[in-house]
């Protein structure tokens, strides 16, 4: 029988089976058949000569729910060679199930949630979502996760000014609705935050997220720029750090010296939202062209990108491989010479030599060409503008 769709000659980088080489893929009914030489035909066959060819994108953190003024549509990641997205608690409890029922379910991208601690999850900019704690509900989160397991993967929480006076006890509820099996936290670290004791209080699988964004109470003693010795017991605990780029979080200086230290992420997410997608964090492949950037090598970052992150979700049986019997996500690139400017979210900019340009994403088994799915974004408010004058202000170039 004939294979619905091969793959020729393209560069196979696939961490979770060591491959890095010149081969071939083939899919039949959705999911992939075979990886290798000699192949039998395909109904539908490309030669990707000069290409490379990688599992399907995993962004695990960004904001998809479009009744939030953080959210932009999920399905613009198909553009650029990611197939799943997860949502970084764009909703709470109390509007969860509507983000499902509505944006979930239209989406054509694999939607993944964390369900926010707040009931309200993320809805604006103006206020806080936890400087109220009384929106702290460990019961009713843990409860709509438990009734929602085929999309949710655990429970987000964002320390800093949005917690207010209350980060200890907002972490403390947040751990307690992610007490159920195979639950993980991922918290949202910034200005605030009292990071030393939240890395204390993690568990193995935890996920710490905005690891490089240098604006205060980060992973760097601020006496020293040293890296803090709970950083390094957090991550010989199993701890996970995430980079979760936004539009203020990236520091290419913190980036750089935890590198100094031999300190890399875990895995690079965009936290695409509508605040960051014009400026700072365009695309998944935009953030790992900035890791290139920086001296990672080319599997590595295809392995922070798509095995790493479907290990810390408990979905590596079927996402972030092209192992025989996954699901036939694939994204297949050039690598792009020249010279090509990258910003960091305190306004520095840099040049790159090369950049990961999309060539073909696959979902499913089926193609999809960059720009399929035209960016559909709300008109800023007057009070959007409060945000980008805080990141002009916070920035601290160097």
């Amino acid at each position: 029988m004939d294979y619905s769709l091969v793959l020729r000659n393209g560069h196979v980088i696939d961490p979770s089976q060591g491959l890095h080489r010149v081969t071939d893929v083939a899919v039949q009914e959705g999911r992939i058949a075979a990886v290798g030489g000699a192949l039998g035909p395909g109904l539908v066959e490309r030669d990707l000569r000069g290409k490379y060819v990688c599992p399907g994108l995993i962004d695990l953190h960004g904001h998809w729910w479009e009744g939030s003024s953080w959210g932009i549509d999920p399905d613009i990641c198909l553009n650029h060679g990611v197939t799943t997205v997860v949502d970084a608690g764009t909703t709470g409890f109390i509007n969860f199930p509507a983000f499902r029922k509505t944006q979930v379910s239209a989406a054509t991208v694999r939607v993944l949630a964390f369900v926010n601690i707040s009931g309200i999850g993320i809805p604006t900019t103006l206020v806080g979502e936890l400087e109220d704690i009384r929106f702290a509900r460990p019961l009713e989160t843990g409860r709509v996760i438990e009734g929602n397991r085929d999309l949710c993967v655990g429970v987000k929480l964002r320390e800093g000014t949005m917690t207010g006076r209350h980060g200890k006890e907002a972490l403390e509820k947040a751990l307690e609705a992610a007490s159920f099996p195979g639950l993980r936290l991922m918290v949202h670290i910034t200005k605030g935050a009292d990071t030393r004791h939240i890395l204390g209080r993690l568990r193995p699988g935890d996920i710490v997220t905005h690891c490089f964004q240098g604006r205060g109470d980060g992973i760097l003693a601020e006496s020293d720029h040293h890296l803090l010795p709970e950083v390094v017991a957090a991550r010989k605990n199993g701890v996970l750090f995430d980079v979760g780029h936004g539009a203020g979080a990236f520091s290419w200086d913190v980036a750089r010296k935890a590198f100094e230290y031999f300190f890399y992420p875990d895995t690079i997410s965009t936290d695409l939202h509508r605040f960051s997608i014009a400026r700072w964090a365009f695309d998944m492949p935009s953030v790992m062209s900035k890791f290139l950037h920086m001296g990672m090598p080319l599997a590595d970052v295809i392995l922070k990108s798509t095995w790493a992150p479907a290990l810390a979700i408990g979905r590596a049986g079927e996402l972030g491989t092209l192992k025989p019997g996954a699901v036939a996500d694939i994204f297949v690139f050039e690598l792009e010479e020249g010279s090509f400017p990258l910003e960091d979210t305190h306004l520095r900019k840099e040049s790159a030599s090369r950049r990961i340009r999309p060539f073909l994403t696959i979902k499913d088994g089926r193609g999809i060409e960059p720009g399929s799915f035209p960016a559909r974004l709300r008109e800023l408010e007057e009070c959007d503008q409060e945000l980008f004058r805080f990141i002009e202000q916070t920035a601290n170039p160097s």
